[in-house]
């Protein structure tokens, strides 16, 4: 069930309808998570615990207007994944190839005695 915001600690839900003043907050109580909505459109969920400054900060960047910016941000940050999945990958390979050259170098010592 979805309860209205009308009235918070912080008055975020009055601040939101400066960004757009069709925006309505709501606490979904199955979820016990905040919804935000735009003319009964589900805008986005608030992955805070409270209403709070982090949730215009939000809203903020997730506007339609910010595409350009949150596209970027993405792709930085799928590259930096990428650069340390590779890194991950490049180690494991040095710490087994560095495994298997100490093993063959103790046989080598066997060899030899």
């Amino acid at each position: 069930m979805l309860r209205k915001i009308k009235d918070d600690l912080f008055d975020i839900a009055n601040r939101l309808k400066e960004i757009d003043e069709r925006y309505e907050v709501f606490f979904d109580t199955n979820k016990q998570k905040f919804v935000l909505y735009a003319q009964n459109a589900y805008q986005l969920t608030i992955p805070f615990e409270n209403l709070d400054a982090r949730t215009i900060d939000l809203v903020r960047y997730t506007r339609a207007e910010n595409v350009d910016t949150i596209l970027r941000d993405v792709d930085k940050e799928n590259k930096k994944r990428d650069e340390a999945s590779v890194k991950r990958a490049k180690d494991k390979i040095e710490d087994e190839y560095s495994r298997r050259l100490r093993l063959s170098h103790r046989k080598g010592e066997k060899n030899d005695a």
